[in-house]
């Protein structure tokens, strides 16, 4: 062999042995030949057909398709991409009805691929950017930094809907389900027997996300959830920009109430949180109490719900890893949001007249709950027997709470 040859073989094993230590990969083509051929053949014509009957549209993507226009509208300059070369950028209808579909669950990256005759690699890809460049846009529009003005937007929805006074919204948390990572050990591991990460939210009357906060420890509970994220850090150093404390309804020469979140048994009692009374050595009172919590806090629990039946995605383990997963709840919150406000059917005080929650009366506890070792203020003690009481008063009690009293 001259040394011209072995000058060759040597920098072919110095490309193979970078190629192997660096990860990469040597590609056969840019596109593959399958993809180049049927992209803009038969079966990609019948995925956009589907856009001419809106039942169908609206059962597969999860939206009406005048939302879906106006979802083209606002996000289509972001993700808008150009032609090359080396082939043709995928337009922005399809990046978007890609996202979508992926977020219904009821396909796997495999069978978009296939379905939408883009490669694997293509379709993973456009999830993730289309996912940050809905939180990016939407966000501003659907779920904006509350101010003052929406704090007491919210509270007047809640008298009207849920006859809760000064009510700026209802806190839970959701476990999301996960892939167990890689040497986690048990801390994404939580009560209910599955790996999860926590999605700490808050709702308006209608089911609407005011804030949220995703990415907590699966095995945290509500309490420890609320304690460690940023809403519940600016919410213990009153930096929420809450109104200031008014008067409840029909106690106009009585002392002004303080704004509150309300949340179930997992969270502790504070000046602006208020959980239900325990169920040991209840009174009617607080029973009645208890039921009329429950009336504004479940409006957190119908926002859940209704994300995840259009949103199936969140009904088994997401295999991806816990940045990209955290990425993907927030843009999937911020479309609730957005479909929900041109798509949602609102409801009417008179349509929720005599709304019944099937409440017995006692709180139910669960295996989550911390016992909460601190002691609530007296300030809080005394704001959660006052808004009690205000409640049997004849201008602020229901006809048919009494009910639920025994």
């Amino acid at each position: 062999m001259s040394s011209k040859d072995e000058d060759v073989l040597a920098a072919v094993n110095l490309v193979d042995y970078l190629n192997y230590n660096q990860g990469s990969i040597v590609r056969k083509y840019w596109v593959h030949p399958f993809w180049r051929k049927n992209c803009y053949s038969r079966g990609l014509y019948s995925v956009f057909k589907e856009l001419d009957d809106p039942d169908r549209f609206k059962s597969f993507y999860r939206m009406e398709k005048s939302t879906f226009e106006e979802l083209v509208r606002l996000v289509g300059p972001e993700i808008q991409k150009k032609d090359t070369n080396y082939r043709r950028a995928v337009c922005p209808q399809e990046r978007l009805l890609i996202t979508l579909r992926y977020f219904a669950g009821e396909s796997s990256m495999k069978a978009i691929s296939y379905y939408f005759l883009r490669g694997e690699t293509t379709v993973r890809n456009i999830v993730e950017t289309i996912s940050e460049s809905l939180w990016s846009v939407l966000q501003p529009l659907y779920m904006p930094v509350p101010t003052k003005e929406i704090w007491t937007n919210v509270a007047e929805r809640y008298q009207e809907l849920w006859n809760l006074p000064n009510c700026v919204g209802s806190i839970d948390g959701k476990h999301i389900r996960i892939k167990a990572p890689d040497n986690s050990g048990s801390a994404f591991y939580n009560y209910k027997g599955f790996f999860s990460i926590v999605l700490m939210a808050t709702a308006d009357a209608d089911g609407k996300f005011i804030t949220i906060d995703v990415g907590e420890y699966g095995r945290n509970s509500d309490g420890r959830v609320l304690k460690e994220c940023a809403f519940g850090k600016k919410l213990l150093k009153n930096q929420l920009d809450l109104p200031e404390p008014s008067t409840l309804p029909g106690e106009e020469y009585e002392p002004p109430y303080a704004y509150y979140f309300v949340g179930d048994e997992a969270f502790p009692l504070m000046n602006n949180l208020l959980r239900p009374y325990p169920r040991r050595q209840l009174t009617n009172a607080k029973r009645i109490f208890n039921y009329r919590l429950s009336r504004g806090r479940k409006s957190i629990e119908c926002a859940f719900g209704m994300m995840t039946s259009k949103f199936r995605i969140l009904k088994s383990p997401i295999c991806r890893k816990i940045e990209k997963v955290d990425t993907l709840v927030k843009a999937i919150c911020v479309l609730h949001n957005f479909i929900r406000t041109h798509d949602g059917i609102f409801s009417t005080s008179t349509d929720l007249q005599e709304f019944s929650t099937g409440y017995s009366g006692e709180t139910q506890f669960n295996s989550q709950e911390n016992r909460n070792r601190t002691r609530p203020s007296n300030v809080a003690v005394e704001s959660r027997d006052r808004l009690c009481y205000y409640f049997l008063k004849p201008y602020a009690s229901l006809p048919w709470q009494n009910n639920y009293a025994i």
